[in-house]
């Protein structure tokens, strides 16, 4: 019995992700944005929050790319928000994870244009960046945090309003899992999420050692 390694399952026809990522290259979006949301709403079942945002930001790329900027707008925000909540669930296992997690959460809020949402993640990755050195002046956090300005600019300036009129196929899916990221992030400050996080992933309660 042949046993399935690493290789086999990322190249595997049955993987969502990469069947989506096929379909995009070839140019259809609208297949493609499906895919890519059912696998970001399958991996947040199993609690794989870095996979789901991947995926969640390749749906967004395709709903940009057939002009549905208010879904992309939609799907982006949600992206920043499983990444913000990833970073503050593995914050007692890894802080090297948790602070490439809020930059990654910074970038995709300020594509979705939530300054304050992003300004909230800077506080947080800044408070924690100075922890581990407490020579870390913003300047440096800054640096690190640099969310690509220009292509930022570019994105905004090429946004321009559209009145094509979105399936229902695409409305129905959008809620779904719209209802899945927030379900997860809404209830992240009541410890439950938190809880069931770190029986899963088998992470301590209290704080760890910085990796």
């Amino acid at each position: 019995m042949k046993i399935e390694t690493w290789m086999d399952r990322i190249t595997s026809e049955s993987n969502l992700w990469l069947n989506a990522l096929k379909l995009e290259d070839g140019g259809n979006y609208h297949e493609a944005f499906f895919l890519y949301l059912k696998d970001a709403e399958e991996s947040l079942k199993q609690h794989a929050l870095i996979r789901a945002a991947l995926s969640c930001s390749c749906a967004a790329n395709c709903l940009t790319m057939t002009a549905d900027l208010a879904s992309a707008s939609n799907l982006y925000l949600r992206t920043a928000m499983i990444y913000e909540t990833n970073g503050d669930m593995v914050i007692g296992e890894s802080v090297r994870e948790t602070l490439w997690s809020y930059q990654e959460a910074f970038e995709y809020y300020h594509l979705a244009c939530q300054s304050d949402k992003a300004q909230i993640v800077y506080d947080k990755y800044v408070s924690l960046a100075r922890k581990i050195n407490p020579f870390l002046g913003e300047e440096e956090a800054m640096k690190s945090l640099r969310f690509r300005n220009e292509s930022i600019k570019n994105l905004r300036a090429n946004q321009v309003s559209s009145n094509i009129q979105i399936s229902t196929q695409i409305t129905n899916a959008m809620e779904i899992f719209l209802l899945e990221v927030d379900s997860v992030y809404g209830n992240k400050s009541g410890n439950a999420v938190l809880k069931m996080f770190t029986k899963t992933r088998g992470i301590k309660s209290e704080k760890s050692s910085i990796n």
